[in-house]
């Protein structure tokens, strides 16, 4: 009878010693992906600081009318950075628990992407080539001229809002 106290207090020691490895054995490991996870929201945050850097962000409609340019490089030098600056958040983005800090990175690069779609609208190339030139009789009604008129500042709103989405994400990782 007196065996029986000494067993149970033996298996107890035994079961909290294994739970607290278990647990110290998760705590690194959580820490691990902690350290893993802040270092891809890093990269993320400056994936899309290179986006921010090729256009130019106005802060006001005064401003964008005095300068009229939409960004630091071409349409196509610009895409071309958003497909890789794309391909490398989106996986981040996907893997990350629904949070501010997501929602904050998802709208920032959105806004970019809205940005390149509207600047392709009015996209006028200097180089043409003569293939093009076969059939481009084209006639644009008022409206769809007051509407190409008003892209421009569509793209530069978008601009902005990647700013201040971008700037609120990197103010959620400190």
């Amino acid at each position: 009878m007196n065996r029986f106290p000494l067993v149970i207090a033996t298996i107890i020691l035994l079961l909290s010693s294994v739970t607290m490895r278990a647990q110290s054995v998760a705590r690194v490991h959580q820490s691990t992906n902690e350290a893993a996870n802040g270092e891809a929201k890093a990269k993320a945050i400056a994936a899309l600081k290179r986006l921010e850097r090729d256009v130019i962000v106005y802060r006001s409609l005064a401003d964008f009318q005095e300068s009229g340019k939409l960004a630091r490089v071409s349409l196509q030098t610009f895409q071309q950075e958003l497909h890789e600056v794309t391909r490398e958040v989106e996986p981040v983005i996907t893997r990350m628990p629904a949070s501010k800090l997501k929602i904050k990175l998802t709208n920032a690069l959105d806004a970019f992407r809205d940005g390149a779609y509207w600047w392709r609208q009015v996209d006028q190339p200097r180089v043409v080539n003569v293939s093009a030139l076969a059939s481009t009789n084209i006639s644009r009604s008022s409206a769809d001229a007051a509407f190409l008129d008003t892209a421009p500042y569509t793209v530069a709103i978008n601009w902005r809002q990647a700013h201040a989405y971008l700037t609120q994400a990197e103010i959620l990782v400190k």
